[in-house]
């Protein structure tokens, strides 16, 4: 059984422009501990877990975060029946109506990271800097994400002073802060994730902490979309650390892993990753190059293409809200009674018939059964999220960092280079590791999408690779309104809240929806 990470105590602390009017969790009883003594790593820690699973709530990367790279891109639809998230899908929001309740919860991340971080009460240590390594790299990615959605992409050249509130200090009830530039949000997100990259640890012991690695990569990300002079570079720099320092991708497996020589791209190795019931290490054997081989796998969780997970389990999801009503599995997956999100055919075929990706209509990752007929044409579910795991209903870790992404992003950061050459020779490289079809690199920087798109479907990042290169979202099928949505179109920035805006005068809503 899987041993539990978090502690569930924190104290969830809101603006004044957050919509929530109650805190979900205490982290000390208030006839105990005022909030001014926090004076032990312990309850630094409690700080620091309260940030782990808020990041990991329904509204953020436990459910609505993961949905909408993908619900905002041209590879989902949402089936005709179950209208969830369909004003998200059809791009149908505004101040007033939305599905996107993230804002919010994000900043109460960001106050249990400055807590941890403006903290002087406690003497420095080893451990005190590992726990501050860890809130400077949530905080990064709570900036980070809400500068993605809720803001222009730095290259797009305009409305750069529409960035988000930057808030460094303790929470203070009567902040009304203005949005930050563009630019000083990305500039604060890389500050701590470099500070993160110090202080973190280099191989926790269990893939729910964030590490050195995780900081790396999500550098990698930040540099390929803020683009600035000598981005590219750095972006490939950290990308190419972690791909050639971290032994822990599908590749490698096989060496360091398995009993026998074992085929790398065999699907069951990548689709038990997602699929398979076990958590833990599987054994078994399978026919490679006419001989029966054994071999030793790692299980769904703790896996070593992981970089970082979000703990799901009866403890944690009691905390986050996820469970049957609101889930990745529910919405994703073909036995849940909240069913509703399915692959376009387009997509689907796109796939060669080997991709283990893609696997066999019936038992693969994109599978066809009981797809509704009233779709047209009808769509694929995926296998990423199984409903059922050895632990029970909506407890398998959500896979938020994969080594498979450092491989892309080196990828796109040697396209963005000029080393188109070793670019393709690379991206094809790694269609093959999976069975995949091949590229003639005729336009690269599609063709790195494209193999982004086949390796990360369901994973939250379609969406936000089209705007980040300034390209347009077209749907093939499946669709009625707003089926190509371009880059300059405001609705590439998500809208404020009316009860954001209310609450705070200094809070400007972005062009387009006043």
């Amino acid at each position: 059984m899987k041993k539990y990470f978090l502690i569930i105590s924190s104290f969830l602390l809101f603006f004044a422009h957050n919509s929530c009017s109650e805190r979900d969790l205490d982290l000390f009883p208030p006839d105990k501990d005022e909030l001014t003594a926090i004076d032990s790593e312990a309850k630094l820690q409690m700080l620091l877990n309260g940030a782990y699973i808020s990041v990991a709530s329904s509204n953020v990367y436990g459910t609505d975060v993961m949905l909408f790279g993908d619900l905002l891109g041209d590879k989902l639809f949402v089936s005709n029946t179950n209208p969830s998230y369909l004003n998200t899908f059809n791009y149908n929001y505004n101040s007033t109506q939305s599905d996107f309740g993230f804002y919010g919860t994000l900043y109460d991340v960001i106050m249990n990271c400055n807590l941890v971080l403006n903290n002087t009460k406690v003497a420095n240590s080893a451990n005190v800097n590992r726990i501050k390594g860890e809130a400077r790299i949530i905080r990064a990615l709570s900036y980070f994400t809400l500068v993605s959605y809720y803001s222009p992409t730095p290259t797009s050249g305009v409305n750069q002073e529409y960035g988000v509130p930057l808030v460094l200090n303790n929470y203070d009830v009567n902040i009304k802060p203005a949005r930050a530039t563009v630019a000083q949000v990305y500039d604060q997100i890389i500050a701590d994730l470099k500070e993160g990259v110090n202080l973190a640890g280099a191989a926790p012991s269990k893939k729910v902490i964030l590490s050195k690695s995780a900081a790396k990569l999500l550098l990698s990300r930040v540099y390929l979309t803020r683009r600035a002079p000598g981005d590219a570079a750095l972006a490939l720099q950290y990308a190419t650390e972690i791909v050639t320092n971290s032994p822990t991708n599908f590749a490698k497996i096989q060496a360091n892993t398995l009993t026998k020589p074992y085929n790398p791209n065999s699907a069951s190795l990548y689709e038990q990753y997602f699929l398979g019931s076990n958590e833990n290490q599987v054994t078994g054997s399978e026919l490679y190059l006419g001989v029966q081989q054994s071999f030793v796998l790692p299980g769904a969780e703790n896996h070593p293409e992981t970089i970082w997970e979000l703990d799901m389990n009866i403890d944690t999801n009691r905390a986050t809200g996820i469970g049957s009503n609101v889930s990745l599995p529910g919405y994703f997956h073909r036995t849940d009674s909240k069913k509703c999100m399915l692959f376009n055919q387009t997509f689907y075929s796109s796939f060669s018939a080997t991709d283990v990706r893609r696997g066999k209509p019936t038992t693969g990752l994109l599978i066809n059964i009981g797809a509704p007929g009233t779709d047209n044409p009808k769509g694929y579910w995926t296998n990423k999220y199984p409903r059922y795991t050895d632990e029970g209903n909506y407890f398998r870790n959500i896979k938020v960092f994969r080594f498979a992404e450092a491989q892309l992003n080196r990828i796109e950061a040697l396209f963005l280079t000029g080393q188109n050459g070793l670019a393709l020779t690379e991206l094809n490289a790694f269609a093959l590791s999976r069975n995949g079809s091949t590229y003639t690199g005729a336009n690269l920087l599609q063709d790195i999408l494209t193999e982004k798109s086949k390796e990360f479907y369901g994973e939250g990042q379609r969406f936000l690779d089209l705007k980040r290169n300034n390209l347009p979202m077209v749907r093939p099928s499946n669709c009625t309104v707003n089926c190509t949505v371009t880059p300059d179109n405001k609705l590439f920035v998500l809208p404020m809240s009316q009860g954001a805006l209310n609450a705070n005068e200094n809070l400007k809503q972005y062009p387009g929806y006043n």
